[in-house]
């Protein structure tokens, strides 16, 4: 299918530049002309008698085929879900991603998703799902304006809106296996599958042709070209349904957008973009009910827009509405552990409550009330309970949930003071020396012990002690009988975050 501009039939094309001040005739061969006319060419073909006496606002004619060519590439300004590129002579297809530049010769074929297009004249084009497009040509007429793009849709769907052409060498086409369209300046929908192909104008002119025949299209408007057809039939498409009730911002979700049912249609098609309708695709589906409910969305601008699909397969035009999302986080009530309690579980459950809808949570851990020094933090979820990330050591902890909403807000709840008690490192007798009657005792030094013990006692179990001493050094020596066993043990005392045994029996005996 092709689309070409009014007027295109006059030959030659000519465009028509008007001098300006400090204007010379040299100076504008050499900024427009290509390299096979020059300055002279222009004043062959404008009959100038005299160059240099040209004054600004004089209008020169300057046929299209002299002006420079250059290529000028698309681009992919977003890229939803799976779509492929096969370069110009390559022969396999890469993932094709967002701000990849696209040339001549190159093929976008989609998948289950969409890609949106933007030409060097800022006309853009969304590739539907399940489609595949060939560029053709991408030029730019110099500095002129102008610009000649032109497309194969060779399966699937597509819909563009289309800059208006800047002179009579400006063109914007798609060709199809079955048809042709030409537009300045408009916007419309093109479907092509297996001999068919179905144009839907939604704002301006379409010229809709193929090899013997053409009609044209305003807007509302619809019809299809297939195999063998004497001459298409122009229906008027559905109109773009009456919302109920309009929504343009909200600070919760869900939310929901509904719009009157319409006589005769069936299935609707539902729309989201972000920010406008020349913004990234995120949702689209058939409906049986113009209704749609979003959720799950960040905060934001959007755009829904649904339209009317009638028997025949024909869209009808689209009712928009832009809504922005502006969810604010509210903080979380804190459930346990309460405040300052103090546990001996070093990997303790933390819980608690939200206080609005569609928010994510974070539990922060830190070893200061500021939270300066945060030893665990939990993934965004939305759950209401959690675990550190770590066992904790015994110790005093903080802890608080992070609260957000709409990806961009965020609250956080009270602070609460933990205490995990813990079993202190074991102390255990290293040495023994003995001088005379006295026995020297030596054992390791634990950095989290204030104090130490020492019991003596005559059994291994330690039923009956002798003797016990609190200390702050890791020593100490004792005095003993000759010929008697003995048995000591040791064990480090710290705070009450602190739980601690005594080490095994040590036998003493000086002979």
């Amino acid at each position: 299918m092709q689309a070409q501009g009014a007027g295109s039939q006059l030959s030659p094309i000519e465009w028509h530049y008007t001098i300006r001040p400090k204007d010379n005739i040299w100076a504008i061969g050499e900024e427009f002309l290509n390299s096979a006319h020059s300055w002279a060419d222009i004043i062959r073909h404008n009959k100038i008698d005299k160059p240099k006496t040209l004054t600004a606002g004089t209008v020169l004619k300057i046929p299209v085929d002299w002006l420079k060519h250059q290529p000028e590439p698309a681009m992919a300004a977003s890229v939803s879900g799976r779509a492929m590129l096969r370069r110009h002579l390559d022969s396999h297809f890469s993932n094709l991603t967002k701000n990849s530049e696209l040339r001549v010769g190159d093929e976008i074929t989609t998948y289950d998703g969409s890609v949106l297009i933007r030409f060097a004249d800022s006309s853009i084009l969304r590739l539907a799902s399940n489609s595949n497009l060939v560029f053709n040509r991408l030029t730019r007429y110099g500095k002129t304006g102008m610009a000649d793009t032109r497309m194969r849709l060779q399966k699937g769907r597509l819909s563009t809106h289309v800059t208006p052409l800047n002179g009579r060498g400006s063109r914007y086409e798609i060709n199809t296996p079955s048809a042709v369209a030409a537009v300045r300046g408009t916007a419309f929908r093109l479907a092509t599958s297996k001999g068919a192909t179905q144009l839907e104008v939604t704002e301006g002119a379409v010229n809709f042709s193929n090899n013997t025949q053409s009609v044209m299209l305003k807007t509302g408007q619809g019809t299809a070209f297939q195999s063998g057809m004497v001459r298409p039939s122009v229906v008027d498409l559905p109109k773009a349904p009456t919302p109920k009730s309009i929504i343009t911002s909200t600070q919760q979700l869900p939310v929901t957008f509904s719009w009157l049912e319409q006589q005769d249609i069936t299935t609707y098609y539902y729309q989201l973009y972000k920010g406008s309708d020349q913004g990234e695709l995120l949702d689209a589906s058939f409906l049986s009910k113009p209704e749609v409910t979003l959720d799950h969305l960040t905060n934001g601008t959007y755009l829904v827009a649904m339209r009317a699909v009638d028997r025949q397969g024909f869209n009808g035009l689209d009712h928009q509405v832009s809504v922005v999302i502006g969810m604010v986080a509210k903080a979380a009530t804190l459930l346990q552990p309460s405040n300052d309690l103090l546990v001996d579980n070093d990997m303790p459950e933390f819980t608690w409550q939200y206080n609005s809808k569609n928010e994510l949570s974070q539990l922060e851990l830190a070893r200061d009330f500021e939270f300066t020094d945060i030893i665990s933090a939990s993934e965004y979820a939305p759950d209401n309970t959690a675990l550190p990330n770590n066992k904790l050591l015994p110790g005093e902890y903080y802890w608080r949930v992070k609260t957000l909403a709409g990806g961009d807000s965020i609250a956080y709840s009270d602070v609460r003071r933990l205490r995990v008690r813990g079993m202190l490192p074991p102390s255990r007798i290293i040495s023994v020396s003995y001088v005379d009657n006295r026995a020297k005792i030596f054992w390791n030094s634990v950095p989290q012990a204030d104090h130490y013990v020492l019991q003596l006692a005559e059994d291994f179990e330690f039923k009956n002690v002798l003797y016990e001493d609190t200390l702050t050094k890791s020593s100490a020596s004792i005095k003993l009988s000759k010929g008697k066993r003995y048995f000591a043990r040791v064990k480090g005392v710290g705070n009450e975050l602190f739980k601690s045994e005594f080490s095994t029996g040590k036998e003493l005996k000086i002979e």
